[in-house]
């Protein structure tokens, strides 16, 4: 007796003792305990979440507003949402279902199937294919300037943007993830012409309407459902992005779903019903990787690890919307989660980071990673300056590579350090030949191709990093880009200064005087520029949005400066030759002007190395 009723009390007292951490453990008390508290830590105004698991909505809660204005709250059955990217997956679902009817091939030229326009064989013998779309590995540069349209402007057909809008091809297909919103909205044009239906009917009729998707569309304008409003924080308020749409719906653009909806197209990537198993083996699995020891990319789809968790992953973003699609395959689970604000300045995706690892901790939590064994040996041959390959090579856009460069140091035997490769420096070691882990188990990777090396970032498979010259990287730009300006700022404070002390005294020829005022306007021009980049630069979500909008005022204003500087720095150019060939001023005075003059060739010979010069990328 004694011994059952001891037994019952130590029952009695485990369950109170492990209730909080059962409870803690459902997705409520996850999702309730951070998010809230996130929201507004990072200024953005609502969010929904849906986890589903063995196939059922087991969890869907709004959080915060829709409207700052009404201040409707986030209901996840009717509130919709931007997708943006998280699309893709959508697109390449239906490119594989046309696969499994055998309407499409994989690796078929995509040249067999386009009818009104060709892509140009840039790289003969090596064609882009569906695969190699859906992989990210193309080859085609990234276009990101004017890629979001407001909501009430008219749009050109798929078809005709995709002619008129075509990237260059910078590599060649199935070498390197290059990430391509052009190379998907392809990939829809494909899916439309073996239909025989447009995109948006096509995606409806095989897709939506199958999983019960009543509230999701992909329609081109958009159809008038009810949509949350997409906010940018802007350091005082919330404020309305002037574009969160645009003419690639298979890469994403106007992709509107509610969490509600999402759930369902959540339990039919985990369990086969209306998606066959071997599709979604082929969307799910790996068909890429920039290394093999590196994470992959699948159809649509990329995948990471987290508790040893593999999660099968979509983002997406726009200036307003943030949405994470998450499928945990060995758990049968997946989440969605959907924000109203914090895209492109990082705080939606700073929120997403800590309740995903909150809610898989729930599922499998983490373990002391090892630390890694060290493989010795010389590593310098890495070191170096790194650009993002995901560019836009034709464009001034290509100004991106300033701000988006890593720097790569040999610092000891097997040790690298990397500045710029996520938060602050990083210490990787070598466990492999080319192959670096840290102390929180990421790896990076390298490979060497001649003169060629590229990094690669285990945590992105979608990325690749090419080391560019001493001449060419970012930070040699940036230190004589400074130099250039100093000297600058000096001839504008020094030659007035000059001018003011000697007035009277000093009576130079007319052409001396052309000499002063050109240079003198030329570096004004170059400061304002300056300024003008520097203001943009100041919120960088402000920049992202003015890049991937046009609709920047400021930004029109200082793309024109450069041509001003061009005009005047050959004015100032002919003017130092004939300064030395007629005498102007004293010997000390012609050196200054000189050096001046060398001043402007080397800042506009930079900026023009970034296509900030020449007409035709006036905003």
């Amino acid at each position: 007796m004694f011994r059952i009723a001891a037994t019952a009390a130590l029952l009695t007292v485990a369950m109170v003792l492990t209730a909080p951490a059962a409870q803690a453990a459902t997705p409520a008390a996850v999702f309730d305990e951070i998010l809230p508290r996130s929201l507004a830590e990072h200024h953005i105004p609502g969010a929904a979440v849906v986890v589903v698991e063995g196939g059922k909505t087991v969890f869907s809660k709004g959080y915060g507003v829709s409207s700052v204005d009404t201040q409707a709250k986030v209901d996840p059955e009717r509130t919709g949402f931007l997708i943006n990217s998280v699309g893709k997956s959508i697109a390449a679902t239906a490119a594989m279902q046309l696969v499994e009817q055998g309407k499409l091939a994989l690796d078929a030229d995509v040249n067999t199937y386009l009818k009104s326009f060709k892509i140009p064989e840039t790289f003969p013998g090596r064609p882009v294919t569906l695969s190699s779309l859906l992989t990210h590995t193309a080859g085609f540069e990234d276009r990101v300037y004017r890629m979001f349209t407001p909501r009430e402007e008219k749009l050109p057909t798929l078809a005709e943007h995709l002619a008129a809008e075509m990237p260059t091809r910078v590599r060649p297909p199935g070498e390197v993830a290059l990430y391509s919103n052009y190379g998907y909205a392809l990939a829809g044009h494909l899916v439309e012409l073996a239909s025989g239906q447009s995109y948006s009917d096509y995606v409806r009729q095989h897709i939506f309407e199958p999983l019960g998707m009543k509230d999701s569309s992909v329609a081109q304008p958009t159809p008038d459902v009810p949509l949350a409003t997409g906010y940018r924080w802007d350091g005082s308020a919330q404020v309305v992005p002037p574009a969160n749409f645009g003419p690639e719906p298979p890469a994403g653009d106007g992709n509107v779903a509610t969490p509600a909806d999402m759930g369902r197209y959540l339990s039919a990537n985990l369990v086969p019903g209306v998606f066959s198993r071997p599709l979604l083996d082929q969307l799910h699995g790996a068909r890429f990787r920039n290394d093999p020891r590196l994470p992959a990319m699948g159809f649509g789809f990329s995948e990471r690890y987290l508790n040893g968790l593999r999660l099968v992953e979509k983002t997406g973003d726009s200036p307003g919307f943030f949405s994470v699609l998450e499928l945990v395959p060995e758990k049968n689970t997946g989440v969605y989660l959907a924000f109203n604000g914090g895209a492109f300045s990082g705080d939606a995706a700073a929120v997403t980071a800590e309740v995903l690892k909150a809610f898989v901790d729930r599922l499998q939590p983490a373990t002391p990673v090892p630390a890694p064994v060290k493989l010795a040996g010389d590593v310098s041959r890495f070191e170096g300056s790194y650009n993002n390959t995901r560019l836009d090579y034709d464009n001034f856009t290509k100004v991106r590579a300033l701000a988006g460069g890593v720097t790569v140091t040999a610092d000891g035997d097997g040790v690298l350090t990397t500045s710029g490769l996520g938060e602050g420096t990083r210490r990787w070691t070598q466990t492999e030949p080319g192959l670096f882990t840290d102390a929180a188990g990421e790896r990076i990777a390298f490979r060497e191709s001649g003169e060629e090396v590229l990094l690669f970032a285990g945590d992105d498979p979608n990325s690749s990093y090419q080391r560019t010259s001493w001449l060419g990287s970012p930070s040699t730009h940036l230190l004589i880009l400074g130099v250039s300006l100093l000297l600058l700022l000096g001839a504008l404070v020094w030659w007035p200064i000059r001018a003011f002390v000697r007035r009277g005294r000093e009576r130079n020829p007319s052409g001396a005087r052309f000499a002063t005022v050109a240079a003198w306007s030329a570096a004004l021009a170059v400061l304002l520029f300056t300024t003008g980049f520097a203001l943009l630069m100041s919120d960088l979500s402000a920049a992202a949005v003015a890049l991937t909008s046009g609709h920047s005022p400021l930004l029109s204003v200082t793309l024109l400066l450069p041509n001003a500087v061009l005009l005047l720095t050959g004015a100032a150019v002919v003017c130092a030759v004939l300064a030395w060939v007629r005498g102007w001023w004293t010997t000390p005075a012609r050196i200054t002007y000189t050096v001046v003059s060398v001043a402007l060739l080397a800042f506009l010979g930079v900026i023009a190395s970034y296509h900030l010069v020449g007409l035709p990328y006036l905003a």
